[in-house]
């Protein structure tokens, strides 16, 4: 069945925009057809389409309005750009495997650094292409997309939030930040995360990725100094985007 996600559910919803287009004029959506339908919040709800017109398709709840699983699981995905359009693919496989939250990120190293209509132009496209993929995996939530920014900014703005995972234990306060190095020889990713999970605490974990190239030795020394775990995904040394996607499904795996 057909999902998109609306602002707010309530009895009687109107459909707009690229949603009320793709499904009168790709789908070929009747009178009566039903869809799920999912607020910004993670409620979900069964409507049935009960009107067209040329701008907007009209819908009514035909179920209960089920509220949000209170989940105690928080991903988050950052990443420093990849050339190209790699960053699409990310977006899209991060989705896939859950992630609540993705920040892109500039490092010493990274080659792709957009001007601000370019930045804004993608930051358009990725959330588009989150969008559609929420649908389409059937999702309940939609990953939050962060803005372009420098790793120095966004490590300040998230040091006050991280717990201290030190000498193989976690305090039990705070996210914990995990950053994938290929010069880490002892902690792997897996390890770390079933470390966690002994620990009482909601699940609010920080995966970061460097970079073509990796991150540079002042980054690495930068991102302990706030908190940061760093973790090995294997002997081989992965591409950026492949790192992200291997990580993602590790966390997941473990995190179930």
């Amino acid at each position: 069945m057909k999902r998109i996600f609306l602002e707010k559910l309530s009895k009687t919803v109107e459909i707009t925009g690229n949603d009320a287009n793709h499904l009168a004029n790709s789908l070929r959506a009747k009178k009566g057809d039903t869809i799920i339908a999912v607020d910004k919040s993670g409620n979900t709800a069964t409507l049935e389409l009960t009107d067209f017109d040329s701008e907007k398709i009209y819908a009514k709840c035909i179920t209960e309005i089920k509220p949000a699983e209170n989940v105690r699981k928080y991903i988050t995905l950052a990443d420093c750009l990849p050339k190209q359009n790699k960053f699409d693919t990310i977006v899209e496989k991060a989705t896939e495997l859950g992630v609540d939250k993705l920040e892109p990120l500039i490092s010493d190293r990274t080659i792709a650094r957009p001007g601000n209509f370019r930045a804004k132009t993608k930051l358009e496209r990725w959330s588009r292409i989150a969008k559609e993929t929420a649908e389409q995996c059937a999702r309940d939530t939609l990953p939050e997309i962060g803005n372009i920014r420098e790793i120095a900014d966004w490590l300040n703005e998230i040091a006050p939030t991280l717990g201290k995972f030190e000498n193989g234990k976690f305090n039990g306060n705070g996210a914990l930040l995990l950053f994938c190095y290929e010069k880490e020889t002892e902690d792997n990713l897996a390890e770390v995360l079933r470390e966690y999970k002994i620990c009482d605490c909601d699940r609010n974990i920080i995966i970061l990725i460097g970079p073509e190239g990796g991150f540079s030795e002042r980054e690495v020394r930068e991102i302990k100094n706030c908190g940061g775990v760093s973790v090995s995904l294997g002997k081989r040394v992965l591409k950026t985007d492949t790192a992200a996607i291997s990580a993602l499904a590790i966390v997941q795996y473990e995190l179930k």
